[in-house]
């Protein structure tokens, strides 16, 4: 009797010439075997067990509010930096806040964005696969968040250790899996890219230290530790539909000055960030909401005065959008979640620029070390 176990093949009573034929062709075997399996695993998917972690369609809500909140944000004139720097102010005693603000709408089934024709803002395409846009980035998070819910806690991934702090790290190797790496071309789901070895560990961990990709990972696994914890979904959800309905509310206001519409707008565009420049430099000495509005209120008329700004515009027009606008930034802060600031960070592209890591040796390095490392993702995948 022979018998090969290692390949999924049994071969018994075989005669010396059939032994021989397949030696001199196993290869072409394992590869037919492999393909076979790959689309078997494309169409019945293994599942882990995932403790109480949100489900994908769960987390694919979340993440269609955030976005929702960042494009009006961006609408108005703030960069993805100043959007990141609102919401990663943290919530003050409810004492602080003399208004309606902290009050929760209960969210109805859409976000503003599903109700108005807004166009999101694209990129320039990197080599190295970067995102072309916001909504690709996001697809690409909620793809490797259903695969890691898949395959976290099975032997394809060989660094668990079934803590929320290790799914994130997950959720990071699983992203340059994924997207990044490969041997000097776009990854295809023939790298294994759902299977994390030791040595892939030690490579993308090496990888990270010496790239510029060190804001990535570290919110990455901020995101995985948020996601798989035991997350109050209903309350997130609710919490976020309420920063993006009072940011449309309050919007919605500033439209309705009676100004010029196109002026107005234009107004805005350049009294925004400004007004989140003020909060940000006020928020740590202000003792309640009515304080930080005034000083708020204050900076910006001084910064916009050596703008000689109101040559062009008005200033009761100007003083009410100052306002409006950071009630609306004081309202957003007050209801934020901690999973927000993770994601305005992580979404948007300004944390993911790696044009110049491109150029430089570390991904050459890490290309280099994929064939050695694709081998032990067959011999993993092999011995499932």
């Amino acid at each position: 009797m022979y018998v090969v176990t290692k390949y999924y093949f049994n071969i018994k009573y075989c005669s010396r010439k059939e032994i021989i034929f397949y030696e001199k062709n196993k290869n072409i075997f394992i590869s037919v075997l492999l393909s076979t399996i790959f689309i078997f695993y494309q169409i019945v998917p293994v599942y882990g067990n995932t403790n109480s972690a949100m489900t994908n369609e769960e987390v694919g809500n979340l993440f269609s509010g955030i976005e929702s909140i960042v494009t009006q944000l961006e609408d108005i004139g703030l960069s993805a930096q100043d959007i990141s720097d609102i919401f990663h102010l943290q919530p003050k005693d409810t004492s602080f806040y003399t208004r309606t603000s902290s009050q929760i709408i209960p969210y109805s089934g859409t976000f503003v964005k599903d109700n108005q024709n807004i166009n999101i803002v694209s990129y320039r395409a990197n080599v190295g696969n970067a995102p072309t846009s916001d909504q690709v980035q996001r697809e690409r998070i909620e793809n490797i968040y259903s695969v890691a819910l898949q395959y976290y806690k099975t032997d394809f991934y060989q660094g668990h250790k079934s803590s929320g702090t290790d799914f994130g790290n997950y959720l990071t190797y699983l992203y340059l899996s994924h997207y990044i790496d490969g041997p000097g071309r776009t990854p295809t789901q023939s790298d294994l890219p759902f299977i994390i070895s030791q040595s892939d560990i030690n490579a993308y961990d090496t990888f990270l230290r010496t790239s510029n990709l060190s804001s990535l990972a570290t919110e990455m696994t901020n995101l995985g530790v948020s996601l798989y914890s035991d997350y109050d979904y209903i309350n997130s959800l609710n919490a976020i539909n309420t920063v993006d309905v009072t940011l449309k509310n309050k919007l919605q206001q500033i439209t309705m000055l009676g100004y010029d519409i196109n002026e107005t707008r234009k107004a805005t565009l350049t009294i925004a960030p400004l007004v989140k420049k003020g909060i940000i430099e006020k928020y740590a000495t202000a003792n309640s909401e009515e304080e930080l509005t005034d000083d708020t209120l204050i900076y910006v008329k001084t910064q916009l005065e050596k703008l000689d700004f109101y040559k062009t515009y008005d200033e009761k027009v100007s003083s009410s959008i100052i306002s409006i606008l950071t009630s609306a930034f004081i309202g957003a802060i007050c209801n934020s979640i901690s999973l927000i600031g993770i994601c305005v960070s992580i979404i948007p592209l300004f944390v993911y620029d790696y044009t110049g890591l491109i150029q430089t040796a570390v991904l050459v390095n890490l290309q280099y070390s994929f064939s050695a490392r694709y081998a032990i993702r067959t011999d993993i995948y092999l011995d499932m």
